[in-house]
């Protein structure tokens, strides 16, 4: 803000008098007339030349007010900002997701909101899922976004939606063309799966316990897209979600394949924050916009029941 001295100054440089400025100013004339004798002592300059038709800006006085009135825009801009700011509450939007989330969808939803909302700030923290969800628990982070086979009580589901397990491979592969496939079909091929701990590999590992079969992946990683280059031209299939593929430059090469089992397909998406807590506006408009492109992602075909 402004001093209240160059405030008056600024409001005599307008009006032209000191009776004028007071009128607009809603205080005495004396009061205007002692700001200005007290800027131009503690300057030692003269602002103003006074005439009989009112107060004129000296050569001083002119460079004063193009500064003053530079002042006083930029304070009224900072106002502005701190005041908008102070109804938006926290603009750092604390994120944690795991690495699925972590190649594409969530820096483009970053990217995109801030288009919206430049004043965001973000600050994204990847996890395994165990570790994304003590983040939530413990307050180090406002929104988590992962994979899960089962709800915890103590997060509040803010968003849940399917997201099964495909068999993603070449377009060329022999198994492409299936409306489905089981986990028998991949008995005699090349397969990549996450490590143990992801969703992926539990229900990996439980469905072929379910079935008797005893599969020996040839590429395991704790990276869901880590494989994906090696697919175009190979007879390697990968188990990930549909939505590890979005964007990808690989992605047209490739295509997904529901699978039969029962169990690739108990898994889904689950935005969640903590019981109890209230988000900051702008991060609740975040996690709006963050599922409505969850919602809205193509989806490859559901599986129909029983084994192709």
């Amino acid at each position: 803000m402004i001093s209240l001295g160059l405030r008056y100054f600024l409001e005599v440089a307008r009006c032209g008098s000191i009776a004028g400025a007071a009128a607009a100013l809603h205080v005495a004339a004396s009061a205007v007339s002692r700001q200005i004798a007290k800027l131009e002592d503690s300057l030692g300059i003269v602002l103003f030349e006074r005439q009989a038709r009112g107060m004129e800006l000296s050569e001083a006085g002119l460079q004063l007010a193009a500064y003053a009135r530079a002042a006083a825009l930029e304070a009224e801009r900072v106002t502005t900002e701190i005041r908008r700011r102070s109804a938006l509450g926290d603009v750092t939007i604390r994120l944690a997701c795991s690495e699925g989330f972590a190649h594409r969808f969530m820096p483009m939803c970053m990217a995109d909101f801030k288009q919206m909302r430049p004043e965001a700030r973000f600050h994204l923290q990847v996890d395994r899922p165990e570790e994304v969800i003590r983040r939530i628990l413990e307050g180090l982070s406002q929104i988590a976004l992962h994979y899960t086979v089962a709800q915890d009580d103590r997060l509040k589901t803010e968003l849940l939606t399917r997201a099964p397990v495909y068999a993603v491979m070449c377009r060329r592969h022999p198994l492409a063309s299936r409306r489905t496939v089981s986990l028998r079909d991949l008995a005699e091929v090349p397969v990549s799966v996450g490590d143990t701990g992801t969703t992926v590999r539990q229900l990996f590992d439980n469905a072929c316990a379910n079935a008797g079969l005893h599969i020996e992946p040839a590429y395991v990683s704790n990276n869901s897209a880590a494989f994906l280059p090696m697919l175009p031209g190979s007879r390697i299939v990968a188990l990930t979600g549909y939505l590890t593929l979005m964007g990808d430059p690989q992605g047209a090469a490739l295509a997904a394949v529901p699978f039969s089992n029962p169990e690739m397909r108990q898994r889904s998406i689950q935005a969640v924050t903590l019981q109890g807590r209230t988000l900051p506006p702008l991060a609740k408009e975040f996690l709006d916009f963050m599922a409505q492109r969850l919602t809205a992602t193509p989806r490859a075909p559901d599986a129909d029941k029983g084994d192709a």
